[in-house]
């Protein structure tokens, strides 16, 4: 499906709300916009806007939706020349698909100029009121206090209103040059589903983009940090670090060590974080990416793939896989009442250590007869015992148990579709990645939850004490940033009920879909 741009040149303000609500109808992607010239004639300073800069932003999903990237162009605020000027010499955006305006346009005009870079451009009068004889805004900022080099800091994974108040006010503040700090390495492991974080190259160019997106005259340096400080420990040439008030006591650590180190102290500005108006009770109250990655949960990460040549179209295959105390079985159970055929792997080891199936005794001769109950069945806790406690053990027992797992499940998965009509079927293996049954599946999904939370849910589900707790975890051959990596679709278990019956639905329905669609 094509992307629609739109360009918006406003100088109604105290309308905006009405002026981007009426942009909806055109479905657009992206959306800049860019002030008249009259209204940096009559603010005099740009910052004086920053106080409307993250009004818009913060109520803009509920003017123009979750789905349009809007972009404030405050360098039309600059002194540079007219907004339409100094829009028409930028690189980006290259193509715009619709120019809108919030007032009536003149039969001649600086508009021409916009028009003639983008002649395929629909115009559109949002409003046709004649341009005001001068810009009625009450909230302006009355600070008009900036500085050359600004320094500012942040995750910034998958940009969104909170980042772009944050940016933005961070240009505003700025004359000459701003240096942005992106975090990496095991800062961001502190950070709720850092599985989901984008890597810092794509981070810092979405940054980039972004900033050259609404301001292209100053000098931007966005760098990857991998300590609290970054730049700031060393850079002498810094005047203003911006701080958001979560993290506005890492300016006074930033300061104290300026100040052992021999450089100036920077003065600080504290930013309001912006409230999340569409929030759960799962969620942070405030605009976050934390927010924006539990949404990721239970969608799908990357395009569905052709499904793999040794496998038939139907039915369809959903390998689920997931760390130990992950909530696997539970989410099975979700799936099997959405109606999928489910195939349980651990239960079919199970079957496969009963007395007379194929691997029985190849696994009492191996592990000796420790290991066996007085009724001649294995004892799994015995083996368990043994065999996470030894790695080449454990992967003498997998040897023995995989290729004989992965044979009975196709059998069962095959019986379920010509028996029970059964189209999807979910087959749940905790070493599907392990054990290369990932070619088994036209697609992975993953359950993933963060180390601490497993090492407590094993101690309380099978009264393991903590040794023995982590233990288990880290006998896990599989990480849970490998788990997301091959993954289609991902859930994490780690709130309430309702949380996670949300993402098996979610997920759920993508499938449905895709398969009405497509099989």
């Amino acid at each position: 499906m094509p992307t629609r741009t739109g360009l918006l040149t406003a100088v109604h303000l105290a309308n905006i709300a009405k002026t981007l609500s009426e942009t909806r109808q055109f479905a657009l992607n992206t959306l800049y916009l860019q002030f008249h010239p009259k209204v940096a004639t009559d603010v005099k300073c740009p910052r004086a806007l920053s106080r409307f800069v993250a009004g818009v932003y913060q109520s803009s999903v509920n003017w123009i939706g979750t789905e349009v990237d809007l972009r404030i162009v405050t360098g039309s605020l600059r002194s540079i020349g007219s907004s339409f000027e100094a829009f028409t010499q930028r690189q980006r955006p290259t193509k715009v698909d619709y120019l809108f305006y919030d007032y009536a346009l003149s039969s001649a005009g600086e508009e021409a100029r916009l028009a003639e870079r983008y002649r395929e451009a629909s115009v559109v009068e949002l409003d046709k009121a004649h341009l005001p004889s001068e810009v009625k805004l009450s909230d302006l900022d009355p600070e008009t206090q900036t500085y050359r080099n600004v320094v500012l800091g942040g995750t910034f994974d998958r940009i969104h209103a909170g980042h772009k108040v944050l940016l933005t006010q961070a240009v505003l503040l700025a004359t000459e040059r701003l240096v942005v700090g992106v975090t990496d390495g095991e800062m961001i492991k502190s950070k709720k589903l850092y599985e989901l974080i984008l890597p810092a190259e794509e981070r810092i160019q979405h940054v980039k983009e972004f900033l050259e997106d609404i301001d292209s005259s100053l000098k931007y340096e966005v760098v990857p940090i991998l300590d609290p400080f970054g730049p700031t420990a060393t850079d002498a040439n810094m005047d203003l670090i911006v701080v958001s008030t979560e993290t506005a006591r890492g300016g006074a650590k930033v300061n104290e060590l300026r100040q052992k180190n021999g450089l100036n102290q920077l003065q600080v500005h504290t930013i309001e974080l912006l409230d999340d108006e569409s929030t759960t009770d799962d969620k942070e109250d405030k605009i976050s990416s934390s927010n924006l990655r539990m949404d990721l949960l239970g969608s799908r990460l990357k395009p569905r793939k052709p499904a793999p040549e040794n496998l038939p179209a139907k039915p369809y295959v959903i390998g689920l896989t997931g760390g130990i105390g992950s909530g696997k079985s539970k989410m099975i159970e979700r799936f099997q009442k959405l109606g999928a055929g489910i195939i349980d792997c651990d239960k079919i080891a199970h079957q496969l250590y009963e007395p007379g199936e194929e691997c029985y005794t190849e696994v009492v001769e191996t592990f000796g007869k420790s290991i066996v109950n007085s009724d001649g069945t294995i004892n799994r806790r015995a083996l368990g015992g043994i065999v996470f406690a030894d790695r080449e053990k454990l992967n003498q027992l997998n040897g023995i148990m995989w290729a004989a797992i992965g044979k009975r499940a196709r059998e069962d998965i095959r019986r379920m579709y010509e028996r029970d009509g059964k189209e999807v079927v979910v087959m749940e293996a905790a070493v599907l990645l392990h054990a290369g049954w990932q070619d088994q599946c036209h697609e992975v999904w993953s359950c993933f939850i963060p180390r601490d939370e497993a090492i407590r849910r094993l101690m309380e589900r099978n009264q393991f004490d903590e040794k023995e707790a982590i233990r288990r975890v880290e006998a896990q051959p599989v990480s849970n940033e490998d788990l997301v990596r091959h993954a289609d679709i991902v859930f994490c278990t780690m709130w309430s009920y309702e949380l996670s019956q949300r993402q098996a639905e979610k997920a759920w329905s993508i499938v449905q879909k895709e398969l009405k669609l497509k099989l």
